[in-house]
Parts: structure tokens; sequence; C-alpha cells
């Protein structure tokens, strides 16, 4: 049966107002200093009306204005409401309830003194529960203080040397403080995330941790470094033990029906070294282990250096909240997104040094959100926040995962905020590694019904409006150890990825964007971190991989891309089988190959217009020899006598400029299926862009002509473009029109009409001010002239 309690509606035991500064002398054979005169002890029957200590299933109140201090273990209370002061004496103690409420301040330790001994609080109770609207298992701060501060530990380190499999003892990077019978968990570094394993401690001296039972798995240790700058592939060795614990009751392990830490109504909480378990509820709303609830600014509040594991509904949400602090943390083994920023209104708020270990999926169909079928260690939902040396270590989907909407979704909705138009705050030294999808993933934001749809990042100075674009910096990110998706993947504008380290990954980096680019970069092929896990065999690995457009590399090194045996391998290559257009001023700049070949691109798929526009430009002559020429698929209708074959890269290096040619359908005219025939009978056939038939996409050389034949019915409203193109750039262009009264406009719908040139020669010799067609034979002649200051020309044909 539901029931719904408030302070109110309790039956409660409450302190007796005229005890209000009467003290209690301890028994304890070597006491802590006595409390101050102004806390009742829990213990003093004096304290409670009637004289009795609250039993099991008392419904207890602290009023407001009173001081307990909670001196004795309790047993299973039926509730607590604490509307006053409660404090944990100092020693070992437990406090086990159905809910806890807090309006005043609920005290273990401070920030200047934390809590020494070991502080149990356990949260019981039937999952009918409703307390105060916020569900059962509750530990709720609904307006009050919370202060959690248990011992300063070394809540994460990395290892100094590789701990093979078998192994009882661990060298760390620097001394840690652990203890015996600590629980202890170790990252994978494989391409596996299952390869995370929990271990417990025997002994620690200085650096070295000696373990009770040996390791499954082995675990990488050293770093290593390629073009001088380091690759760290050590493994993030998290302390889960701590000696202040906030958990569910043991039923939570099989209900995964856990307690949950809300922080709302103005509440504030000051959280730290705390041991976190068996929290949050499977597919419940809103019920997380810890959670700032719809708070707005909460300045100077803050949850560091916590361990949070074997939890059933994330690790720290966000939500609706601003300015918050989480730094430190330890997120282990927990179902669905792990560092939650929740609706996308969440600024201002700060992720700093925090681990995430082995994000698990929730079994199908028992997902809170349909995104957590692919969790994210990291989900963001707004780019106005910090994050700093964190690291997504083996999640089941992704490790970091910037899911912007449109405007802000669930209680923030109405909100007038643009994530994926908001700048960029800070995101710099963040890793990702051995991930199962992508370690840096921009797109695929969150709809309204909580499906996502891919999301195009475009930063404006002022988001919502008309204001110039600001580019969003994507700075020392290292990804590693990414086997079925990449080590990033970003859709959007004036994107950035500046000082990566990418290393072991199938993929190494993938722009669906444009002007986005990545920068001082090291991608690595293969490091000596080989054992375990291999690559998919027969898949063709690539570090920086081209799509969409413009995007490009520049002052990039490519270490170690060398084919072996039916692995190929390649620093650079395209998107493959891809339909959509690609951009030809891709480029590569400033390019350095060390014991890599530099390019492979796949035979171009029959249905796939994309692959046969695959092309890079080399912006400088380092990846070809000399600058300007183009790499270009095996596509003939790009390849000219100014080509050469490269067979080890399976394409073509060719010097003529090339540019986009691009036929489409105004109204929704379909214009695909069709094929383009070069002036030497050279010919190739186009499907359209996907769910596009409107549009066909190609890439050509310029200074030639291009005869258009439609498989189906000839448009009357076709439109002619050449882009990315130079002033002076031409082509002709020849398609069939009906005879029909028509005009042509040069790149405006609104521009001047063309003049109709008496003869072909006419035509050939004008600068695109002019076109003929021919009535015998039905075929319209145009010239496409880039005009000076643009970067394209583009020909409507409007009938009259």
């Amino acid at each position: 049966m539901r029931r719904v309690l408030a302070p109110c509606a309790v039956a409660a035991i409450s302190l007796l107002g005229f005890l209000a500064g009467c003290t209690t002398e301890p028994t304890d054979p070597a006491p802590p200093p006595p409390p101050p005169p102004a806390y009742l002890r829990w213990s003093d029957a004096a304290t409670w009306p009637g004289g009795v200590v609250p039993g099991l299933g008392a419904v207890v109140v602290v009023p407001a204005g009173k001081a307990v201090l909670l001196d004795v273990s309790t047993p299973q209370l039926g509730g607590l409401t604490v509307d006053g002061t409660l404090r944990f004496d100092r020693k070992d103690l437990n406090l086990t309830a159905n809910w806890i409420v807090v309006h005043g301040r609920f005290e273990v330790g401070t920030e200047a003194e934390p809590f020494a001994q070991r502080a149990v609080i356990t949260l019981t109770g039937p999952s009918t529960d409703d307390i105060e609207g916020f569900g059962a298992k509750i530990l709720g701060v609904l307006g009050g203080a919370l202060e959690l501060h248990g011992l300063p530990r070394v809540s994460w380190a990395r290892l100094g040397a590789t701990a093979p499999a078998g192994s009882t003892q661990l060298q760390m990077e620097r001394a840690v403080d652990w203890r015996p019978g600590d629980r202890i968990v170790l990252s994978s570094t494989d391409l596996s995330p299952d390869q995370a394993e929990e271990v417990l401690v025997y002994s620690v001296s200085g650096n070295m941790v000696t373990l009770q039972s040996g390791l499954r798995f082995s675990h990488w240790g050293v770093t290593e470094t390629f073009a001088g700058k380091p690759l760290d592939e050590r493994a993030e060795v998290g302390l889960l033990t701590r000696n202040v614990v906030v958990q569910g009751d043991e039923a939570s392990l099989t209900s995964q029906f856990g307690g949950h830490l809300i922080v709302s109504r103005g509440g504030s909480a000051h959280i730290e070294g705390v041991e976190i378990t068996r929290m949050g509820q499977k597919k419940v709303l809103a019920r997380y282990p810890m959670h700032w609830h719809m708070m707005g600014a909460v300045d100077g509040q803050y949850f560091r250096k916590n361990s949070i594991w074997k939890t059933f509904n994330r690790c720290v949400t966000v939500h609706g909240s601003n300015n918050a602090a989480v730094q430190g943390n330890v997120c282990y083994d927990n179902l669905g997104h792990a560092y939650f920023l929740e609706d996308g209104a969440e600024t201002g708020n700060l992720f700093e040094d925090n681990l995430g270990v082995l994000t698990k999926k929730a079994p199908a169909g028992q997902e809170l959100l349909p995104s957590d079928v692919n969790p994210a260690t990291f989900w963001i939902t707004n780019p106005d926040n910090t994050w700093r040396r964190n690291v997504a270590a083996g999640s089941k989907g992704f490790g970091f995962w910037f899911a912007l909407p449109v405007s802000p979704t669930g209680l923030s909705t109405g909100s007038t905020q643009r994530p994926r138009e908001t700048p960029l705050r800070e995101f710099v030294d963040n890793v990702a590694h051995s991930n199962a999808n992508t370690g840096l993933n921009v797109d695929d934001g969150p709809n309204p019904d909580g499906t996502t749809s891919t999301a195009h990042y475009a930063p404006k100075q002022i988001p919502g409006s008309s204001s110039p674009s600001v580019t969003a910096y994507f700075q020392h990110f290292t990804a590693y150890k990414h086997n079925n998706g990449r080590g990033v993947w970003l859709r959007g504008t004036e994107l950035r990825l500046v000082n990566a380290m990418l290393a072991d990954n199938a993929i190494g980096a993938t722009f669906a964007s444009s002007e986005t680019f990545v920068m001082d970069a090291v991608f690595v092929g293969q490091s000596a971190n080989s054992g375990g896990t291999q690559l998919r065999n027969g898949f063709p690995v690539r570090g920086y991989e081209f799509y969409d457009g413009r995007v490009g590399a520049e002052r990039v090194t490519f270490v170690n891309y060398v084919t072996s045996g039916s692995r190929m391998m390649s620093a650079l290559g395209f998107n493959r089988t891809n339909g959509f257009p690609v951009d030809p001023g891709n480029y590569g700049k400033e390019l350095t190959f060390i014991n890599a070949n530099s390019v492979f691109l796949d035979n171009p798929a029959v249905d796939k217009d994309g692959d046969k526009a695959a092309i890079i430009l080399d912006g400088d002559g380092s990846l070809t020899g000399v600058s300007g020429q183009y790499v270009v698929a095996n596509n003939p209708l790009m390849i000219t006598s100014a080509c050469t074959v490269r067979t080890a890269w399976n394409a073509w290096v060719c010097a003529a400029p090339f540019v986009q040619f691009q036929v489409r359908g105004a109204n929704a005219q379909v214009v695909a299926p069709l094929t383009i025939t070069r002036d030497d009978a050279v010919a190739s056939a186009y499907v359209g862009v996907p769910d596009q038939p409107q549009t066909v996409s190609a890439s050509v050389v310029t200074s030639r002509s291009y005869r258009v034949q439609y498989t189906g019915a000839v448009p009357d409203r076709p439109q002619f473009s050449m882009r990315r193109s130079l002033p002076g750039d031409w082509m002709r262009i020849i398609a069939p029109y009906p005879n029909i009264p028509f005009t042509v406009i040069r790149d405006s719908n609104n521009g001047a009409p063309l003049v109709a040139a008496a003869t072909l020669a006419q035509l050939d010799a004008s600068t695109g001010n002019k076109y003929f067609y021919d009535v015998g034979t039905g075929l319209l002649y145009l010239k496409a002239v880039t005009q000076s200051g643009r970067t394209q020309a583009t020909l409507f044909v409007v009938p009259k």
C-alpha cells in the first residue's frame, strides 16, 4: 500500500523541549570529549518523550531548534525526519531507517575534522513508500544541510608497472594510503570493458600493494612516447572502501531497488570521502545514488573523492542545478549513464578528476531512457560546464557523450537555453579507453520523448541568434582501445580537436562536420600494449577518417600504421560505404608518417556516391610530395592523364584541381539516379544522397565538359552547382531540358537572367553569363564560372 509521509503527519517521537541544555556523562572506557551542552544524546531516555529511546520501527523527529548527538547505533527505524540537527558521535555507528528526510542539519564529521571512525547509513523500507513526493528508501535533503565527511584517502591512482594476470602485487605510480581489507577496482586496459576487476588489499608499503588473490587479467602499466608526446595507457586503480557509508539494504542487490540520495528544495550538500553502494532504483526516474534536483545555483556545494559502486541507476546526477563541484570520485559498476547532466539546462558545473569504470547497460527493456542502451560514463547535455582530467574507462556504450538537445528537456522544458549553439566552457585532459562504443561522441542529441537523433553542434557567440560562430576546443584528449566505435566522433561546425593522443583504436577520429579540424595530434596504430583482445580481423584500421567537410588534419603525426596479415592499416582513410557528399576541400597539412602507410581507400561501392567522391587535398606536399595534389578514390570520372596510381594506397594522386559538382531538383524534384559523362566519354553512375533523391553530388576536375543523363523524368527546375571552387574556375554542363520557355539565373534565385547564346561557340567564349539551348537535340548547354569573391557557381533553370 502506498503511503505519503510528511513531518506534520507522522506519529513521531519528539525531543522534550525542556531538556535543552542538559548533559549526560559518557560511559565508554576511553570517551571522546563530551558534546557541547546544547546536544542531547540519542541514547539518553530523558531525551525522548515518555522516557523511551526509539526502538524498532519507530518514526523519529528531531524538532527544529533541537540538536541530538547520535551516540549509539539504531535499530531499523520506520523513518527519520531531521528538522533540527543530528550529529554522529565520534565512534563506530550504524543508522538504519526506511527513510531519512533532512530539513535541518545532518552531520557526520566536518570539513575541518573529518569523521575518523566508521559510520554506516542503511536505507531500507518498502518500494511503496512515497516520502514527501520523493519515493522510497530516500536520504532526502529537502531544504536542509547534509554534511558527510569521511577520512581523506587516495581516491584513485594509476599503475606504475604492468600487472600481469595471476599477479598478487601492484606497483602504483605513487604511494597510496590504502589498508588491509580495502576493496579496490582495476580498470581494463584492453579492448573489452569486462576486464575491469575488483580485488581486496592484503597489505600496502609505499607504492606497493599486495592483494589477497591473483589478478584474472593483465593490466598495462607503462607510458610510451611518440613524436615527443606521452601515451599513457596505464590502468586506473580506484578505492571503493570508505569509512563513511551510505547504502541500500542487502535486498537491494537482488531487487535492484536501492536507496537514493537527493538534494532539493533549497537544500545543501557537502559530501566527501564517502562510500555509496547499493543505491539507485532501476528504471525509476529521479532515484539516483547522488542527485542535485532542480536547485538552480548551488555555489559552494560539492561531491568529491567518494566511491559510488554497484548502483542501479546512474552514479552522480546534476539536474536543473548549476555550479556544483563533482571532483575526484570513483564510479564503478553502475547501470545506465553514470555522471549525468539531466535536462540540458545545467551550467557552470565542474567535473574534475573523476573516474568511471564499467558503465553497464540495464537488461533490454529495463532502461530508464532509450539512450541507456548505449550508456555513457559522462552524459553531457550542455557544453557550458567544465570537464577536466576525467577518465571514462570501460563503458558498455560511450565514454563521453555530448548529447545536446535543441533546447532543454524534462522539467527544464521552456528554458530559453540552446545547448547546440552554446559555447564550450572547458574540455581538457580527459581520457576515454576500453569503451564498447566511441570514446568521445559529439552527436545524437535527446528529443523531448527521450529518443536521440542526429545533432549538429554549432556554437555561437549568442546562442539562439544569428550571431557569429565561435570555436569549441576539445583539448589534450586521449582515447585508446576502441574496437567497435572510434576514439572520437564529432558532428558540428567550428570544432577543434587539439593536442589529442589517439592510439590502438579501430578508427582514431571521424568528423561528420564542417570547418572542423584535428591539430597538433598524434595517432598511434599499434602501441606496445598489444596483448589481449585484438582489433577486428580483416577490418581496415584507420587513424584519421575523412567524411563530410570541410574537415582536415594539421600538424599531425601518424605512427605504426602498417598492414600485417589480413589486417589493413593506414594513417588516413575515408568513412566506408558512404552515400553522403564529401567536400573536395578536405585536406591534410604538415603531416608526418612514421612506420605508417599514409593512405588506403576502399574501392567505391556501386550504390554509395560518397565513396565515388572520396578525395583528399594535400595542403603542403607532406602527403603526396607535391603541394596542391589530390589523393583520389578509384572512380574513373575523377581520374585523368594528370593522375598516377599509388598501388599501396589503392588510390590515385592527381594534379588537376577538383570541385564538387552538384545536381539538384528545386521544389524536391527528383534527379537521381543519373549518369555523369565527361567529354572524353568516361562516365560514372550516381544514385543520389540517401533519402534525398533530389540531390546528386560528385567530385570532378574543372575546365572540362560534363553531360548529365537522367534515368527518370527530366526535371524542369534543375540547379547545377560547382562548389569549393576558385574565381575563374569553370565547367561546361550539358543536360536534357523540355522544349518549354525558361530562363537561367546565376548564383541567386533573384539574380538577373542570363542571355541566350546564338551558338555553342559563343557560350564557350563567355564568362558564364550566357546559355545555349539546342532545340533539335533538346539539350541545354551551360557554363558555370566562379565569379570574383565567390567560392561556388550555381545556375538555376526556371520555367517561365
